[in-house]
C-alpha cells in the first residue's frame, strides 16, 4: 500500500507545532536564582531525622591458592570421578569386564598424571596425602581388575 499526498499531512503538523509555542517568561536570571535559593534554604533548615546504619562486617580475602595446588586438586577430583564411574559400572550386572577395560586404561593414564603432579608440582602435606591415597586406590583397583577379582564364577 502506497501513501500519497503526505505533504499536506506534514504541513498541518508543522502549523500546529508552531502555533502551540508558549512565550518565554520574562523573569530575569537573578530573580529566578533568588527564588530557587529561598526554596533550598527552607528545605535545608528543616530538622532531619538521622538513621543509624549498621557497619558492614569485616570482609577477609580468601587465601591465595597457588596454581599448582589448584592443578593437583583438579587432577585428584578428575580421578575420583573416574573411580566413581568405575564403581557404578562394577555394581551393574549387565556390564561385562570387556566394557570396563576402557575405564581401567583411563585410570592408568590418570595415575601416571597424578605421579607427574606429585613429582613436579610443589603441594602441601595434606594434599600430598590425598594424592597418595588416590594413587594407592587406583593402583589397587587396577591390580584387582587384572588379577580377576571381579570375575564371577
Amino acid at each position: 500500500m502506497k501513501i500519497l499526498n503526505t505533504e499536506q499531512v506534514l504541513k498541518s503538523f508543522q502549523r500546529e507545532s508552531k502555533n502551540n509555542v508558549q512565550p518565554l517568561a520574562r523573569k530575569k536570571f537573578d530573580a529566578i536564582l533568588k527564588d530557587t535559593m529561598k526554596n533550598t534554604e527552607t528545605a535545608s533548615t528543616a530538622t532531619l531525622q538521622t538513621t543509624f546504619i549498621n557497619p558492614t562486617p569485616v570482609l577477609h580475602p580468601a587465601p591465595i591458592v597457588p596454581s599448582d595446588q589448584i592443578y593437583a586438586a583438579d587432577s585428584i577430583e578428575d580421578m575420583i570421578n573416574i573411580l566413581d564411574g568405575y564403581r557404578e559400572k562394577l555394581a551393574d550386572p549387565r556390564i561385562t569386564m570387556k566394557q570396563l577395560d576402557p575405564d581401567i586404561k583411563e585410570m592408568t593414564r590418570g595415575m601416571e598424571n597424578l605421579a607427574h603432579v606429585l613429582e613436579s608440582h610443589p603441594v602441601d602435606e595434606g594434599l600430598r596425602n590425598i594424592l597418595n591415597q588416590t594413587m594407592v586406590t587406583i593402583s589397587l583397583e587396577i591390580s584387582k581388575f587384572y588379577r580377576g577379582d571381579y570375575i564371577s564364577a
